[in-house]
């Protein structure tokens, strides 16, 4: 076996570290100017790992340099640029805590808010902590600097990262559905409504709370739900279906109730039908039949407590 002379092992093993030793000696011998500058020719190539090598040697060097906070701050997009969001996360809040009066710290804020947000895995069914702490931190933002040229791309993020959230509570609730465990799943969909109206499933949530009550044959919740569902998203792509489900609803708890021998809280219904759903004219003529059955008795409130089994 050929053995190497001894000369030639040290300038090897260099070479085979972070592009040979003397990239280190260089950067040793560099001033806190030529480091910055070098970094910021390494990070608009997108040679991320190069700039991040270049902005620590300045930092760590040149800690009382004037422009070291914006070697932080660089530091921080170029973790960032490599997708590296967990260390973007910590020199974004580095230039933060350590350099509060930088005219970097705004962005900063806002791109550790960013970092979360890229951090968290993009299917709503996997674990979306950190994109609840995103939803915080781009929140603090826009309370923190209202006036910032970010502020529409601040929005956006939040509005994005909230439908995210949104939908996996939606989810949660669509699988106790068919599980048959409704209140389960109102549990789930209350939560989209109340704390993320302003997204798309606040309105499915809302309609999917009205079929819970509808399947589990809570004949006058149905019909309220389904009203009320109606006349907030009267544009919605299920409010026709909201429409018909709200009429089967008071005209199967009448026809319930009437069985059961309970006339006076079937005439209700029925005339509720009467009023609301009059348009459908088979059925209309069914419930003329029944409040003709029924005579003069009198009306009651129909409520939850007289909603069916």
């Amino acid at each position: 076996m050929t053995t190497l002379p001894r000369s030639l092992i040290v300038p090897l093993l260099c070479a085979a570290v972070l592009s040979g030793c003397g990239s280190e000696i260089k950067l040793a011998q560099m001033g806190a100017r030529d480091l910055f500058d070098l970094g910021m020719q390494r990070y608009q190539k997108n040679k991320f790992l190069g700039a991040i090598e270049a902005f620590q040697a300045a930092i760590f060097n040149f800690p009382g340099e004037s422009h070291v906070d914006t070697a932080q701050y660089y530091l921080a997009l170029s973790y960032f640029g490599n997708r590296d969001y967990v260390l973007a996360q910590t020199e974004f809040n580095r230039l933060q805590v350590n350099y509060p009066a930088s005219a970097f710290a705004p962005q900063a804020q806002l791109m550790k808010a960013v970092s979360f947000f890229k951090g968290t895995p993009k299917h709503y069914a996997l674990d979306q902590t950190d994109l609840q702490t995103a939803v915080t931190q781009f929140e603090d933002f826009l309370t923190d600097y209202p006036e910032s040229d970010a502020v529409p791309e601040a929005r956006t993020y939040l509005s994005e990262a909230r439908t995210r959230l949104a939908r996996k509570l939606y989810e949660s609730g669509i699988i106790y559905t068919r599980l048959h465990d409704y209140h389960a799943a109102r549990v789930y969909f209350q939560k989209v409504v109340d704390d993320y109206t302003s997204t798309s499933f606040a309105a499915d949530a809302t309609y999917q709370i009205a079929e819970s009550y509808f399947q589990q044959k809570n004949w006058d919740e149905a019909h309220t739900r389904f009203e009320n569902f109606r006349t907030i998203w009267p544009e919605h792509k299920w409010a026709a279906r909201a429409g018909e489900r709200s009429c089967q609803a008071v005209f199967r708890g009448g026809k319930e109730a009437f069985e059961a021998g309970d006339l006076a809280l079937a005439r209700t219904r029925f005339e509720r039908f009467r009023t609301v759903c009059g348009q459908d004219g088979k059925k209309l003529r069914e419930v003329e039949e029944y409040l003709a059955r029924i005579g003069d008795v009198p009306t009651v409130k129909a409520d939850s407590t007289n909603a069916g089994s």
